[in-house]
């Protein structure tokens, strides 16, 4: 198994922001409103959040406000 090292965190946590920035433009529109691209754009960036959540090495490198942001999406 390959190491998941600290340098790929932190390039992971700069990569998570894309991620944390499309669920949050996508929540704020109603679920009625959303166009399929968007269900499904969800659905890919919420799950690779959970992926990334899931390493303790990831978490680690967050800040506590980054965190706080993704715990907030209750995945």
């Amino acid at each position: 198994m390959i190491e998941y090292t600290d340098e790929q965190a932190a390039a992971d946590v700069i990569a998570a922001q894309d991620s944390v920035a499309i669920v949050t433009a996508i929540r704020a529109i109603a679920e009625s409103d959303r166009t399929q691209e968007e269900k499904d754009s969800l659905f890919r960036n919420e799950g690779h959040l959970v992926i990334k959540m899931a390493k303790d090495k990831f978490v680690a490198a967050l800040s506590v406000a980054q965190k706080g942001v993704i715990d907030g999406f209750k995945l």
